[in-house]
């Protein structure tokens, strides 16, 4: 026969409110625990973000445009939160409008300038 542990009665069981806290039902959060973990998450994050941009494909000249305009781009989205989502859309469509634009004068310069260098 194996031992099960002591017998409870319905006298023995009492109501929560009853029962005294023990340190194992005790939940309190340990605040300093909780600060340290942010900040490590926070310079892990940070580490990251160094080392994705060192390692990033483009040269740097290209990676602090992006920078730049994906910077401008928030600032703008941030300064008009309280628009409607069509103006958003709207403003969202130009921008990619000019920078399309942009891109194939850019392109058509490229081939331009290939143009006279072949023809030289």
């Amino acid at each position: 026969m194996s031992y099960a542990g002591p017998v409870r009665t319905r006298s023995a069981i009492r109501p929560a409110s009853a029962r005294k806290a023990t340190p194992e039902s005790d939940h309190e959060t340990d605040w300093q625990q909780v600060a340290i973990f942010g900040a490590g998450l926070a310079l892990g994050i940070g580490l990251g973000a160094g080392v994705a941009l060192l390692t990033a494909p483009q040269a740097g000249e290209e990676t602090r445009a992006n920078l730049r305009r994906n910077a401008r781009r928030t600032s703008r989205a941030l300064g008009r939160g309280s628009h409607d989502a069509w103006l958003d859309l709207r403003d969202e469509l130009r921008g990619m409008t000019r920078a399309l634009s942009r891109r194939k004068a850019r392109r058509s310069a490229e081939r331009e300038l290939e143009r006279e260098s072949a023809v030289d």
